[in-house]
């Protein structure tokens, strides 16, 4: 049995939870020095650029891997020199020329990096390939990676009196169990989750014992045993809540009153001696921010110190009340329905209306993609698309526990686009319940009439009879009761622009149920009965380190059809409101919004929608200023993408061959309030095309692909 020593072991670990450094065992044996080889002999004065960097011999680590352990890098592109040595030191980069020194240093730090997950007799050597005409080297990095060792035995030692459920706790999701390969960094990663979790169960003043800590190699069979060893401290629970108000003499006149601490309170996920969690402080802090009546300015916990007999943390909650009543202009800039959406409203808010924290808003909004339709906006035979929207709500945010808000709005609506207008009463009742701190829930209910006028002007070349009747019947009247239930998890580190993590989304909508049971008492309601069922996720991933560029996925898929006596009538249809729409800057931009839909030769064609929505993009981020940390410069992102999909009338009508296929470069640029966003695409294949002319290879490039080619606008990112 080889036994490592404790001075081997020197990875550090900072550990958020107790706000303290400790000391994670690792090992980390000490190398001699080693200097590259090469059968060349070295010319004394000459500088060589380093041209290449590979490696053989790697079968467990990946190139890229290895390559970010090094400081030796390949000397960049023209462009990028160019860049550096002619305008500016901050832009592009400089050329890497070889150092022995260095790269024996990067030769040391890919023994131990090897060692440290897990390959103890792991030879690295390197060779090296002069060019003298050229002035540059390559060099080759061999490895002989030997055996790997796992992790045979994994011990937790004195976690010992703990509450019933922390040895569940932590034996769920671990970040390495008995069976892996040997991995000092995943090693880390273990003890502040257990740390976490012991954090979580009412010991934040937990330490990890470095000193008392053990990874032991057996010289029999080359793996490990490792005991990773605790201090549990104290059982520490919530103490008494002071809440205070701090007043603003410029803003608000003084102390508000109706502001209680009950609300305040029904907000917290704990009560005074319930035992100690960071969840739990976590959860409440973000209820208050919630809130919308006030600013929290502080909510502080303060954890006795170890050597302090006091085993009660109490919480001090600082707030600033918020205007009670706010009356203000809005300018309205959007990219509803994947287009640039323009306007301006106004909008009224009582804060803690009845008490409770009710907030109680109306708003008059009103906004335009088409600016030159000024002042005939919602004219009825003409091409303008246009929204009107007079909204009162009022929100309950505690309905029987304080993760269910509630909220009730009325709203008179007129909906302008360019086959139709609409005239719309709508009553919706809303309930959102967050399950987890990324996970939510959305039911709603909406109560609407709807009466459409169709533009006489309008005009579709279709011979499709389902479209035809579509035509039609958009001057029908309806009544329509919409059931909608959406769960949503977002797992994403960032709102506006994330780099990694999901968000995934499952709705289910239902129209027609309730009205159905009324129509023994009135047999002649216009109603619609249909089913809706729409699936989403968004994928983000780091494709260069310290997100200077970002990889960004989408796929989306919806459908929709009539049921019950609904699917044999063809006087009842589904809402022009409720269907799907293709094209746009958040869908597949080398279209218009609305403007795409399988079969749809015809201008206008997509401006009814269809019933199967497929949708699918792929997305390049790069912050290529990023290097200048000027603060407006390095907030610009160029962006690459490519989308595919289309909607289709019915789902009979999906082909293979009726995808679209779009692509693109965009520019982004942050604000406080998401990235103003510019995105031109034009079409790759665009089905409605006769054959011979569908792709972009079978066209004239500026003559065709060009000239279509689409400008986009909007806030926040495509998705």
């Amino acid at each position: 049995m080889f036994r490592l020593e404790r001075s081997f072991f020197a990875l550090r670990l900072a550990c958020p939870v107790v706000r303290a450094r400790q000391w994670l065992l690792c090992a980390a044996l000490a190398v001699p020095s080693a200097s590259p080889s090469d059968a060349q002999s070295l010319p004394a004065t000459q500088k060589f650029e380093v041209t290449a960097i590979t490696f053989q011999g790697n079968r467990a680590l990946a190139e890229n891997e290895l390559l970010a352990q090094m400081t030796t890098r390949v000397t960049p592109g023209f462009l990028n020199k160019f860049l550096h040595n002619t305008i500016s030191e901050k832009l592009g980069r400089k050329n890497e020329y070889l150092s022995t020194l260095t790269l024996g240093g990067d030769v040391r730090r890919l023994r131990t990096y090897y060692e440290n997950r897990g390959f103890f007799g792991a030879a690295i050597d390197t060779s090296l390939a002069y060019h003298p005409e050229g002035g540059n080297v390559d060099i080759t990095v061999r490895i002989a990676e030997g055996y790997r060792a796992l992790i045979d035995t994994l011990r937790y030692e004195g976690i010992v009196n703990g509450p019933g459920t922390i040895w569940t706790d932590i034996q769920s999701s671990p970040r390495i169990v008995v069976g892996d390969p040997y991995n000092a960094q995943l090693l880390e990663e273990e003890v502040v989750r257990v740390l976490k979790v012991l954090a979580n169960t009412g010991y934040p003043n937990a330490r990890y014992m470095r000193d008392s800590s053990r990874a032991t190699r057996y010289a029999s069979t080359g793996n490990c045993c490792v005991r990773l060893r605790f201090d549990l401290g104290r059982m520490y629970f919530f103490g008494p809540v002071t809440i205070r108000q701090e007043i603003d003499s410029v803003r608000s006149p003084g102390f508000r009153d109706d502001i209680t601490d009950e609300i305040l309170l029904q907000q917290l996920t704990y009560v005074p001696g319930k035992r100690y969690s960071i969840e739990d402080s976590v959860s409440s802090a973000s209820n208050l921010n919630r809130l919308g009546i006030f600013d929290l300015r502080s909510m502080d916990m303060r954890i006795p110190l170890r050597s302090d007999t006091a085993v009660t943390v109490p919480t001090s909650i600082l707030i600033r009340p918020k205007d009670k009543h706010e009356l203000g202009p809005e300018l309205i800039v959007s990219d509803e329905d994947g287009a640039l959406n323009l306007g301006a409203g106004i909008g009224y808010t009582h804060r803690n209306f009845l008490g409770g924290a009710r907030l109680f808003t109306t708003s008059l909004r009103f906004r335009t993609q088409r600016l030159s339709q000024f002042p005939d906006y919602f004219g009825l035979n003409n091409y303008s698309v246009s929204n009107l929207d007079l909204t009162a709500e009022l929100v309950q945010p505690y309905v029987f526990s304080n993760r269910i808000k509630g909220s009730w709005s009325f709203s008179y609506i007129l909906d302008k686009e360019i086959p139709y207008l609409q005239k719309i009463f709508q009553n919706k009742f809303g309930f959102t319940n967050r399950f987890t701190e990324s996970t939510s829930g959305f039911l709603d209910w909406t109560l609407e009439t709807v009466a459409s006028a169709k533009n006489d002007s309008f005009y579709v070349g279709s011979s499709n009879l389902l479209v035809q009747q579509q035509i039609r019947l958009l001057q029908l009247q309806q009544f329509n009761s919409i059931l909608a239930f959406t769960i949503q998890r977002d797992v994403t580190n960032d709102l506006f622009s994330p780099s990694e993590g999901t968000i995934t989304s499952a709705e289910l909508d239902e129209a027609g149920l309730f009205p159905l049971l009324l129509q023994g008492v009135f047999p002649n309601l216009p109603i619609s009965q249909f089913y809706r069922v729409i699936l989403t996720g968004r994928w983000y991933t780091e494709a260069a380190a310290h997100r200077y560029s970002i990889l960004a996925f989408k796929l989306k898929g919806g459908f929709e059809d009539k049921y019950g006596g609904a699917r044999s009538d063809t006087s009842i249809v589904i809402p022009q409101t409720h269907r799907f729409y293709a094209g746009g800057g958040n869908s597949i931009r080398g279209w218009n919004s609305r403007d795409l839909i399988a079969g749809g030769s015809s201008p206008y064609a997509g401006q009814l929608g269809g019933n199967l929505d497929l949708e699918g993009s792929v997305e390049l981020r790069t912050n290529i200023l990023q290097s200048l940390r000027d603060g407006i410069f390095d907030k610009i992102w160029l962006v690459q993408f490519i989308d595919a999909g289309n909607v289709w009338t019915q789902m009979s009508d999906f082909r293979p061959n009726t995808v679209a296929i779009a692509a693109g470069i965009g520019i982004r640029y942050d604000t406080f309030f998401g990235p103003f966003r510019i995105d031109w695409g034009f079409r790759i294949y665009n089905p409605s095309e006769p054959p011979g002319q569908q792709w972009i290879t079978q066209r004239q490039l500026f003559g065709q692909t060009f000239k279509e080619a689409i400008f986009h606008f909007g806030i926040g990112n495509a998705f």
